[in-house]
Parts: structure tokens; sequence; C-alpha cells
């Protein structure tokens, strides 16, 4: 028997949510694609759902994330501020620490519940 210990991180300010699993890949496809609208292809998500995003991010933080530059087809792109890359770096870290807490216990469990199954009840 494996058990297996699962989560999902979000990030509020207030109770305003910020940044979740969704934002996370958001963020992370424009950084790594360098336009929204690429970003938002690799997702499969629409340009006006992930621009929506990213502007109630930016509000909800009162900070620019993403750098888009206008232009239209092969003169446009987007890039991640100094702040966009931040918050990346700080998801990434949580969900760093998170994996190793839900590991340790997804271990524990494991041997807990053995221990548990091993006794005639």
């Amino acid at each position: 028997m494996s058990v297996s210990v699962r989560f999902r991180v979000w990030i509020e300010v207030g109770d305003r949510h910020v940044i979740g699993p969704g934002g996370y890949e958001i963020l992370k496809a424009i950084d790594e694609v360098g336009s929204i609208s690429g970003a938002a292809r690799k997702l499969g998500m629409s340009y006006r759902f992930v621009w929506n995003y990213v502007d109630r991010m930016e509000k909800t933080l009162g900070v620019k994330l993403v750098d888009a530059r206008k232009g239209g087809r092969g003169r446009g792109g987007a890039k991640l501020t100094p702040e966009g890359q931040a918050l990346l770096k700080y998801y990434e870290e949580i969900l760093e620490e998170m994996n190793q807490v839900a590991s340790k216990w997804s271990q524990e469990l494991t041997q807990r519940f053995r221990n548990l199954t091993s006794y005639d009840l």
C-alpha cells in the first residue's frame, strides 16, 4: 500500500487571490515563450483569458508583472518584470518546500497504514 499526500498552493493578499497553479503556469509560459499570445497557445488558453489573469494579478499586487510590447506579428512580445520573476521564484520555492513535506508525510503515512493493516482488528 502506498499513500500519497497532495496539495494545492495559492497566494492571497488579504482575501484576494494572487497566484495559484494556473497563474504560475501562465507566468512560466510567458517567461519561456516571450509573448502572451504564445503562452496562451502553449497552455491551450485564449489570449484574452491570459491577459485578464495577468492584469488581475498585477492589480491585486499593485505592481507590473509582465512588460508587454505592442506590435503585432513579429514585433511584439512580453517578458516578466523583475517583480514577475520574483513572484515566479517565490512560488517555486514554496512548491519545492511543500513537495518535500508531502513526500515526507507520504512515506510516513504509508508506513503507519502498513502497521495498522498488520494488526487483526
